[in-house]
């Protein structure tokens, strides 16, 4: 016991004796999340803490959680059991509703830009260079598409055969 305690129960037998208690009332969750993100933008970025792969961290129902899955689950309830939350924008940081959607983990994949960190060679998703050949090698779902001695040829197989066998790879879609 601390002093205090202590000198509590010596006086009056209970440790407690005398105390006002106050119940301590945390603050809404919703106005605590949203005066942490900045709206000024298409995106709504949020400003506070971050985990170390770039997305918003925040503590919610006793537990660190992405920024982007709290938002999702303020506008549209709690996330099903295997769901991912993606960000159609690509900003990990934008927590706006409308930016999100709810993909399974084989989609959320798919919805990619740029290529694989382990491609030094080409810069373009799922192109890269054989030198075996000397021709450039286009992979998509591990699966070889094709050799091509034209990078530009390679890139629009790559697109091709993405649009192909993958439902949510955006970026692909919309060039």
């Amino acid at each position: 016991m601390c002093q205090r305690h202590y000198k509590r129960w010596k006086k009056y037998g209970d440790p407690l004796a005398g105390q006002k208690f106050r119940e301590v009332v945390p603050p809404p969750v919703e106005p605590r999340f949203w005066n942490k993100v900045d709206k000024s933008g298409d995106c709504w970025n949020w400003t506070a803490g971050m985990f170390p792969d770039g997305y918003g961290s925040f503590r919610y129902n006793g537990t660190m959680t992405g920024s982007h899955r709290v938002s999702y689950e303020f506008e549209h309830g709690p996330i099903p059991a295997g769901m991912q939350v993606d960000h159609i924008c690509r900003n990990r940081r934008c927590v706006r509703p409308e930016h999100l959607r709810l993909v399974t983990h084989e989609q959320n994949r798919q919805n990619h830009s740029g290529p694989m960190r382990t491609n030094k060679t080409s810069g373009i998703r799922g192109v890269s260079w054989y030198p075996r050949t000397n021709r450039w090698v286009v992979h998509v779902r591990y699966r070889t598409v094709g050799y091509f001695l034209d990078l530009a040829e390679a890139e629009a197989a790559a697109i091709a055969e993405r649009n192909r066998v993958y439902t949510h790879n955006d970026l692909d879609r919309s060039a």
